[in-house]
């Protein structure tokens, strides 16, 4: 077919734009992985600007939850937190296997200054500051012997959770440390607190703070054990 000179010019115009444009998309699509590669390196960087977000301040040191079962007896458990100045609080509350009402006795007393001492430099142990473990799960557990863990630390709330003896296993020795200061504090010769309420031994929250380059005001998060 013959085609008008000004139609046979557009055509090869538009032939020739659509060859230029294939080679232009083709080069930015080639670009593509390494602009992702280069915009995560500027996200990477303007994060890294970013100052780690830090403890606002420590109000407690600790706060521990540990349940065992006897299955011809019943379960146990034990929660205590310790505040940052050596005060501390104690749940004791056991479930007969007879069922029937759970029994809680709470324990209310300052750490002397040896024994809060000792306790700081074994949360301050680097192989506990270490220990990582899963969130705790649901369901029925076998051969119960839960141990639980809430520890402020400068830039992060470490949480550490094992069900059994056996999960717990590993970590025997960086754990040694501070369950020899953890029973010590469970045997303490305290009258029970008869007017107080059970509260599972709540924690203060803890507050972090992130400064931001740029930002007028600090950004606080916080945490609850």
């Amino acid at each position: 077919m013959d085609y008008p000179t000004s139609q046979v010019f557009k055509l090869s115009f538009a032939r020739g734009s659509i060859q230029q444009n294939y080679w232009l998309w083709a080069g930015f699509y080639g670009l593509i992985p390494r602009m992702k590669s280069f915009g995560l390196a500027i996200v990477i960087v303007l994060l890294g600007q970013a100052s780690a977000q830090t403890l606002v301040e420590k109000l407690f040191l600790v706060r521990s939850d540990t349940t065992t079962v006897d299955p011809y007896s019943g379960m146990t458990r034990i929660c205590v937190v310790v505040l940052a100045d050596g005060h501390y609080r104690v749940e004791r509350s056991f479930q007969s296997v007879q069922g029937g009402a759970s029994e809680t006795k709470i324990f209310l007393d300052t750490l002397p200054a040896e024994d809060l001492k000792n306790l700081q430099a074994a949360l301050d142990s680097e192989d506990l500051q270490r220990i990582k473990t899963p969130p705790a799960r649901g369901g029925i557990i076998q051969e119960m012997d839960m141990l639980s863990l809430s520890i402020p630390r400068e830039h992060t709330l470490q949480n550490i959770d094992f069900q059994t003896a056996a999960q717990r296993k590993p970590y025997d020795k960086a754990l040694k440390p501070f369950l020899t200061s953890l029973k010590a504090i469970e045997k303490r010769k305290v009258p029970v607190a008869k007017n107080e309420t059970p509260n599972n031994c709540e924690a203060p929250r803890v507050m972090y703070r992130t400064v931001f380059p740029g930002a007028s005001n600090p950004d606080v998060n916080m945490q609850q054990p």
